[in-house]
């Protein structure tokens, strides 16, 4: 317990110190490539070390991610407009290409989550026994290609980044799995691939139409230098919704998530369903929003139906399932519609909202699979109808698993209440020139995700936590969570609970990026 708190420490205490509030002068540290970097070196170090440092080093590695997830969000002015920290490189000039990094608002809300879910993930994997090298090798790749992503201001390293984060996760689904690895493993990247195809299309036919014939983010989004036409938004951003939203378990292009999720090892459904995932919403907002706004008016219909098909659905299958993960999945992906039917109001209440839900998102589903697999690992069983009062053998477990479902059902003070109140005002508000639209038709029944979402929750902590020991054994076999498997489950609650106690900052950071988009776009503030 003392190496682990000393190691942690000392990792956070190295980078938080180290970057100093003059980070954006022309002599300033690239804080932003050091946030890929540390992941990148951590699986490089693993390679090389010896195995039995193999934990260590990981764990030093995700603190100092931590220490400048935590300084970006400290050193963020909220009110400077724009993208900040920007760092950027020439690379194939012929092509309009650039290595561009840089973070607004919702960006550096996002790296915070990336450097949360990566620390309590590395915690959750310490008992990982078989292939230890390789699996954090992987796990780093992992994050280090989520992080660029969700920083980078080109077109074409967002993708290099994203592909990068993809390939590591078929890995660990496979080797590292339970179930039908194998299978699971197969679908989620077919399909995660198959979305990156739809996005690559996209990029090229932004990039050949546009008159600045670059990927650079920044100029996509200025309609007086771009040109697109209203027929090329209307053609092309369905193409990116899809696309992106097949991260984010879009229906009817939902279903790799659940076997993926309930297959996966315990650190890769946490970083999956946490930041993975959360990518697709992000870019939507980043991208498609800014670049083709009227094209996002013109779907507004066909998609807000979508995403809540996603809410509803998901619900009522997350409420007929027998194995424990799978009630989390298909809830995991009942979350992801709110956050696209927070996109699909184009208002700066549902936007916000959509943000902040993919905070909350992230961190809630990271702490509730890992609730769920530090549950199977001493029980053995994923079937609720083998599980029952396991609060009796396991009180802390099960006390965190009552405060993780309330963070999913929406519980005032804890972080979802906040996401999916601005997302629900968002859609009351919204109307094209105040007039009555689908969302308005809709709104009653996006509401009725809500009542399901506890209905099967609240079930779940019945079946599981509560009434008499179905196994007897349980009694003498089953134990309490050690140290470091409740230090990263409550690291992630009280993350919750500064989200949801004290929203200001981080609707505050939120809205840094929602302000502009919103004037850029025509949406309603």
């Amino acid at each position: 317990m003392l190496q682990v708190l000393t190691t942690t420490l000392i990792g956070f205490g190295i980078t938080f110190s180290f970057f100093h509030s003059a980070a954006q002068g022309p002599n300033a540290l690239p804080i932003l490539t050091c946030f890929i970097v540390v992941p990148v070196l951590s699986a490089i170090l693993i390679m090389c070390l010896p195995e039995k440092w193999t934990k260590w080093i990981s764990l030093f590695m995700a603190s100092m991610e931590l220490g400048i997830g935590f300084k970006l969000f400290f050193m963020f002015q909220t009110v400077t407009a724009g993208f900040q920290f920007v760092e950027e490189l020439p690379w194939l000039k012929n092509f309009g290409i650039k290595y561009i990094l840089g973070v607004d608002g919702m960006s550096t809300l996002m790296v915070l989550l990336v450097a949360c879910v990566y620390f309590a993930g590395t915690l959750i994997s310490w008992n990982i026994t078989m292939r230890t090298k390789e699996y954090f090798v992987l796990f780093s790749l992992l994050v280090g290609g989520v992080a660029g992503a969700y920083e980078s201001l080109d077109l074409f390293f967002f993708f290099l980044f994203y592909e990068t984060a993809v390939l590591p996760m078929y890995l660990l689904v496979g080797i590292w799995g339970s179930g039908r690895k194998e299978y699971a493993a197969m679908k989620l990247t077919v399909m995660l691939l198959a979305g990156s195809a739809f996005m690559l299309v996209g990029f090229i036919a932004m990039y050949f139409s546009s008159s600045v014939h670059s990927f650079d983010i920044r100029l996509l989004g200025d309609l007086s230098k771009t040109g697109f036409t209203l027929e090329f938004q209307k053609t092309w951003f369905p193409l990116l919704f899809v696309g992106f939203g097949v991260i984010a378990a879009l229906f009817p292009f939902h279903t790799w998530s659940p076997d993926g999720y309930g297959s996966a090892p315990t650190a890769a459904s946490m970083l999956h369903a946490g930041v993975l995932k959360s990518l697709g919403g992000y870019s939507i907002i980043r991208v498609a929003l800014p670049a083709l706004p009227d094209g996002a008016k013109y779907w507004l219909p066909l998609l807000v139906s979508l995403t809540l098909v996603n809410m509803l659905y998901a619900a009522i299958v997350a409420l007929k399932q027998k194995d424990f993960k799978y009630v989390i999945a298909y809830s995991s992906v009942s979350h992801c519609g709110a956050i696209l039917f927070g996109i699909c109001t184009l208002q700066g209440a549902g936007l916000n909202g959509a943000i902040i839900q993919t905070l909350s998102h992230g961190i809630v589903a990271a702490m509730t699979f890992a609730l769920v697999g530090t549950v199977y690992g001493k029980a053995h069983t994923r079937e609720l109808a083998k599980l029952g009062g396991l609060s009796a053998v396991m009180p802390i477990l099960g006390g965190l698993f009552v405060a993780a479902a309330m963070a999913n059902v929406g519980l005032p003070g804890l972080s979802g209440f906040v996401g999916e109140f601005l997302i629900f005002l968002g859609a009351y508000k919204s109307g094209y020139h105040g007039g009555f639209t689908i969302l308005h038709i809709l709104f009653p029944l996006a509401i009725l995700s809500i009542v399901l979402t506890a209905i099967y929750y609240l079930r779940l902590v019945q079946m599981v936590f509560y009434g008499p020991l179905k196994d007897p054994h349980y009694k003498d076999e089953v134990k309490d969570g050690t140290f470091i498997e409740i230090l990263p489950i409550a690291f992630l609650l009280v993350i919750s609970l500064c989200v949801g106690l004290y929203p200001k900052p981080f609707v505050d950071m939120s809205n840094a990026t929602i302000g502009p988009l919103i004037d850029h776009i025509g949406g309603f503030k």
